[in-house]
């Protein structure tokens, strides 16, 4: 294992590295986005690529949605990013140009969006993630790639995030009488959507989640508060609530996104 020093070279047992080095090996090694699409975006046998112009003599009204998203400020126009446009996610185009058929023409395939958006598919190969590369879950049930809607929280799908995932996880949509706030931040607050290290794709272990947000300076002491309610005695006179050893917040507060029941969401 390598260790970074104060001056930011990363020493190993044969001597030292620096960041930049790193960087320029890693740039060596790897391929570039261009080459990277290249190998990944699927071509019809036979297809040339054919221009954005072509495509719009049929699909007008996606071209049109498609410039208000944030995929055309990348690719727009641009040919050298395989052919630029509508065929840099769907291949050469000349063939279905010609018959017009469906089968002629690349529609969706996670390998096209991971051309791009590698970090994602480094998400989706973690513990806990949804399965996209298993086959089970597209995309595009999350993301319109043409964009349908104008919301800046996530500039693909176009639309308030959590409204996509509540698509799959109705019930956890409410409304409650009781509501957990973090809730109107939206689900990323806690979820990474693609995938996790941490259960439920949490974006951190479930103790260290809740104390983000539910904290206050004496809750360390041996009479320490959360939400001004003593946590750190056992259940006494003072109707102190004693947190077991190895216990966590959601063993006590299991309706975490919100209560028809319970204030403190304990149900």
């Amino acid at each position: 294992m390598g260790k970074v020093t104060r001056g930011g070279e990363i020493r190993t047992a044969s001597g030292c590295f620096s960041p930049m080095f790193i960087i320029c090996l890693a740039m060596f090694f790897c391929p570039s986005q261009a080459d990277a699409q290249e190998k990944a975006v699927q071509k019809i046998e036979g297809a040339e690529y054919v221009g954005t112009e072509t495509c719009v003599t049929c699909h007008e009204e996606q071209a049109q949605r498609f410039k208000l998203t944030s995929h055309y400020r990348v690719l727009g126009e641009k040919e050298e990013v395989l052919g630029g446009g509508c065929e840099s996610c769907h291949g050469p185009g000349s063939v279905h140009a010609d018959s017009q058929s469906k089968k002629d023409i690349v529609r969706y395939d996670p390998e096209n969006c991971f051309s791009c958006h590698m970090d994602r598919k480094g998400e989706f190969l973690l513990q806990h993630h949804h399965p996209v590369v298993e086959g089970r879950v597209k995309c595009t049930d999350c993301h319109s790639p043409h964009g349908t809607e104008l919301e800046t929280m996530n500039t693909v799908s176009m639309q308030k995030s959590d409204q996509s995932c509540f698509k799959c996880h109705k019930e956890m949509k409410g409304p409650f009488v009781f509501e957990h706030d973090v809730m109107r931040e939206g689900c990323q607050t806690c979820h990474n959507p693609h995938g996790s290290v941490y259960d439920k794709m949490l974006v951190a272990d479930q103790a260290n989640l809740c104390l983000r947000c539910h904290w206050e300076p004496s809750f360390n002491t041996s009479t320490g508060t959360i939400g001004a309610i003593q946590h750190g005695t056992k259940a006494g006179a003072g109707g102190d609530y004693y947190i077991g050893k190895g216990q966590e917040c959601i063993d006590h507060h299991r309706a975490v996104h919100g209560s028809n029941i319970w204030k403190t969401l304990n149900r």
